[in-house]
């Protein structure tokens, strides 16, 4: 008799902004010790606005997937990959900083990417992968 292999449980997490039920995604999947959290970006969902400065955006996008990821029972720390976008390259020189604050000491693997974004008013946009395996 042989065991029949069960998959791990997914888990979809929703913080509830208006780009989630728009596009029809969750903000984090979580499926077994994974956990892909989506393109987030910089908006306050308290006030559902998108400040102007990039680097604020960026606080708010670190905010964001951070909420996400302790949602599913992870932590900023166990980010393995990482992809920013940013509108434009000029972006790049201010929010180096704001990696190096949430990411200085875990060093993920990394990607940056210059891209229109969805919105005219969107900077800059985080996608991460955590493994606590």
């Amino acid at each position: 008799m042989t065991k029949k292999k069960t998959e791990p449980k997914r888990k979809l997490i929703s913080m509830g902004s208006n780009g989630e039920k728009e596009f029809s995604f969750s903000r984090a999947v979580i499926q077994g010790d994974w956990c892909f959290v989506a393109g987030t970006v910089g908006d306050d969902y308290n006030t559902g606005e998108i400040p102007d400065g990039v680097v604020q955006q960026a606080h708010n996008a670190f905010a964001n997937v951070m909420a996400a990821m302790k949602a599913g029972g992870f932590e900023l720390g166990h980010t393995v990959r990482v992809q920013y976008t940013v509108s434009n390259r000029k972006y790049i020189k201010e929010i180096t900083p704001v990696l190096k604050q949430y990411f200085g000491e875990i060093r993920p693997a990394a990607t940056c990417v210059v891209a229109d974004l969805v919105n005219p008013k969107m900077k800059f946009e985080v996608e991460v992968t955590g493994f606590k395996g």
